[in-house]
């Protein structure tokens, strides 16, 4: 984004990581998004991961975050609806 849809802010971070703390202490884990290609399978769901990264407001902190590849996404989405019986 070039400029923040809520305030209207310039001052864009570019490529932030989203981080969660595990339950171990000092444990980090990057953030990814998932789709299940067989999302009815009982335990072969044959699942695609892409990472994700954001885009933070440095004014408002307005957080964006994007998928890093959303074509794998969509093409596991779109094979999750055709396995639907």
């Amino acid at each position: 984004m070039k400029e923040c849809p809520e305030c209207g802010s310039e001052k864009i971070v570019k490529n932030a990581i989203l981080k969660d703390l595990g339950p171990n202490v000092g444990a980090e884990y990057t953030l990814r998004v998932c789709v299940d290609q067989k999302p009815d399978a009982f335990i072969f769901k044959q699942r695609v991961h892409s990472g994700v990264r954001a885009e933070v407001c440095g004014e408002c902190g307005y957080l964006q975050p994007f998928a890093t590849e959303p074509r794998d996404l969509w093409t596991a989405y779109q094979t999750s609806l055709s396995d639907v019986e």
